[in-house]
């Protein structure tokens, strides 16, 4: 069984990074070709991957999802990341495949590649060149978003999703970009792994789970992990992703569904529970074959695949929320 599980890849890819990077101009994406685009309706591509009984593109709502850290640079290596540069052609393969999915069954997936920040800049104190860093990805996601509100059309409803670096962008795509018009449009916002403000958030968190126009977060950490807040825990933002609501009350693992581990075999069942606490979501060590890889009490990287099936029907009951919401305008 060839096991995928982003957890395990934590091990491997972010331990002993150089901070010893090089700042280098690199061309901005044309969001008008499509070959900058990971997933797009106008072509065949990981985001049409089903792995539960779901099927995909169930309301035609589409979905514009912004990848997680995927740039981890070495010695020499660049602060941004080249999407025109063939090296990087597959870097954002592994979190449509097996992120923005979770959401595919809304509509179509947008996913853009885009000159994300290298996962230094969460290593060293905030400094111009981080800043910078961060700036450039941000201006991508900014593009991409209005060429997807361009193709998609003024009338089309959509939801928005992302995790870790990706949220941070559209926390501030949502702060400082979305009109009116657009917010009115907005389903729901899947805004994971990166904590949110909510005391200075422009759209209302998501109190139940078929709440529309609002988002959702959370974080997810072992329940005896020690861990950090940006912010005040009254003012972090989170939504339990069993519950989808933001009691305290505990969720068993008895209802957890479709946690997606390997593309070889079916989800597992039952596997991790849920509970608000302090600010994150805290859950028992995920017990499947080869979590004994697991050294970390941060399931940062499992945010989304351990609670998959849950997002999926989530995303349902949000979709036929909206469009009776919607129907009753008319």
């Amino acid at each position: 069984m060839r096991i995928f599980f982003p957890l395990l890849l934590l091990v491997f890819t972010s331990c002993g990074l150089s901070q010893d990077l090089v700042e280098e101009e690199i061309p901005a994406p044309d969001y008008g070709n499509l070959n900058y685009w990971v997933a797009h309706p106008e072509k065949l591509d990981l985001s049409d991957s089903v792995f539960t009984s779901r099927s995909s593109d169930q309301f035609g709502i589409p979905v514009f999802f912004v990848s997680p850290t995927i740039h981890f640079p070495k010695k020499g290596g660049t602060w941004n990341l080249d999407p025109s540069d063939p090296a990087f052609e597959h870097a954002f393969d592994t979190p449509v495949k097996y992120q923005s999915t979770a959401f595919n069954v809304a509509g179509p997936v947008y996913s853009p590649a885009y000159r994300q920040s290298a996962y230094q800049v969460y290593n060293v104190a905030p400094n111009p060149t981080t800043a910078k860093s961060y700036a450039i990805a941000y201006s991508d996601v900014r593009a991409a978003f209005s060429v997807f509100q361009k193709q998609i059309g003024p009338q089309s409803p959509f939801i928005l999703a992302s995790h870790s670096q990706g949220t941070d962008h559209l926390i501030r795509l949502i702060q400082e970009e979305l009109t009116k018009e657009e917010l009115n449009r907005l389903v729901v916002a899947f805004l994971v792994g990166m904590p949110v403000n909510d005391c200075n958030m422009k759209i209302p968190i998501c109190e139940s789970p078929s709440s529309t126009g609002c988002y959702t977060s959370w974080r997810t950490y072992n329940t005896k992990a020690k861990f950090y807040n940006k912010y005040p825990v009254e003012c972090i933002g989170v939504v339990n992703p069993i519950s989808w609501t933001t009691e305290p009350e505990y969720q068993p693992a008895t209802k957890n569904i479709d946690v997606l581990i390997s593309d070889s075999k079916p989800p597992f069942q039952n596997l991790v529970s849920a509970k608000i606490q302090n600010g994150v979501v805290v859950t028992e060590r995920p017990r499947f074959p080869g979590s004994f890889l697991i050294r970390t009490k941060n399931y940062h990287r499992g945010d989304i695949n351990l609670y998959y099936g849950n997002i999926q029907e989530n995303v349902l009951t949000r979709c036929l929320q909206y469009q009776k919401e919607q129907r009753r305008q008319w």
